[in-house]
């Protein structure tokens, strides 16, 4: 069944007490707490949280979890896909839903190469910051 394969989200989010429907804090799907999230400099994702009462400004540079496998593919657990990429940008997924990382990078034969990365995959919201999990 589909909801097996889903993670128990009461282990990863925590909800303001006034508000219940503002997500405050999330391990992973960073999107659904976060606002005007953004990538400058090809690889910093910038984004506004909530933190006491407000909206806080943060950042995570994605080259320290995100790089490029032999085959030019964006992966997790690598670093520094800004180095050996270009055409890097985020845009949403197909469904309008989740924040994804695409960029262009050549594999082992030289071939340029298009791949996506979905950020929700792995970044969440920890104590006011934007975390990966990886």
């Amino acid at each position: 069944m589909f909801s097996t394969l889903l993670p128990n989200m009461e282990e990863y989010d925590v909800y303001d007490q006034d508000n219940p429907k503002l997500l405050i804090q999330s391990k992973i799907n960073f999107h659904l707490a976060a606002r005007d999230i953004e990538l400058i400099q090809g690889h910093i994702l910038r984004a506004r949280v909530s933190w006491e009462g407000g909206w806080k400004l943060v950042t995570l540079d994605l080259d320290r979890y995100i790089g490029t496998s032999s085959e030019g593919r964006l992966v997790w657990g690598a670093k520094d896909f800004s180095w050996s990429s270009t055409k890097v940008e985020m845009a949403k997924d197909v469904y309008g839903w989740c924040p994804m990382l695409y960029a262009t990078s050549m594999d082992f034969r030289g071939r340029a190469l298009r791949s996506a990365l979905n950020l929700a995959q792995c970044i969440g919201i920890e104590n006011g910051a934007l975390v990966c999990c990886r």
